[in-house]
C-alpha cells in the first residue's frame, strides 16, 4: 500500500537521519582500539544503519520487515566468511572490508539480532508508523 506523500516524506527524512546518525557512529567505532566490546557495538549499528537506509529507500516498508531484512542481509554476511570470497572481494577492494567484514565470528549473530531489536524500537521511536486513516463511510463524519 502507497504512503501519502507527506506520511512516506517524514518517514524518509526521519530514517535518513537516523541512518547518517548510526554511520557516523559506527566510522567513529573504527577509530577505537578493537575490543571485543567495540566489535558488538560496531555490529549492533551496522544493522540500525542498513534497516535506517532500507527504510529511507522504501519507506511503506515498516519497521519490522526494515529490521528483519537487515538482519538477514547481515547474516548471509557473516555466513559468507566462512567462504573465500569475501576476503577475495576485500583484496581487491580494501575498503569493501567494512561491509564485509574480515572473518566468521558468531557473536556477531547475537550482536544483530540485538541490532535488529534496537532498530526496530528507534523506528517506532523516532521514525513513527505509518497511519493511514480509513475514508470515512458517510460524508461529513
Amino acid at each position: 500500500m502507497a504512503l501519502p506523500a507527506g506520511v512516506s516524506r517524514g518517514i524518509r527524512v526521519r530514517s535518513g537521519l537516523v541512518a547518517a546518525v548510526s554511520l557516523a557512529l559506527g566510522l567513529g567505532l573504527q577509530l577505537l582500539e578493537r575490543t571485543p566490546v567495540v566489535d558488538v557495538l560496531g555490529s549492533v549499528v551496522y544493522i540500525v544503519f542498513i534497516a535506517s537506509a532500507l527504510r529511507a529507500i522504501w519507506p511503506s516498508l515498516g519497521a519490522v520487515a526494515c529490521s528483519a531484512t537487515a538482519f538477514g542481509f547481515a547474516t548471509l554476511v557473516e555466513l559468507s566468511q566462512l567462504t573465500e570470497l569475501p576476503q577475495r572481494v576485500v583484496d581487491a577492494f580494501p575498503p569493501s572490508r567494512l561491509l564485509l567484514g574480515s572473518a566468521f565470528d558468531p557473536i556477531d549473530m547475537f550482536a544483530y539480532a540485538g541490532g535488529a531489536v534496537l532498530a526496530f524500537l528507534v523506528h517506532v521511536a523516532l521514525v513513527g508508523r505509518a497511519r493511514v486513516a480509513a475514508p470515512s463511510a458517510v460524508a461529513g463524519d
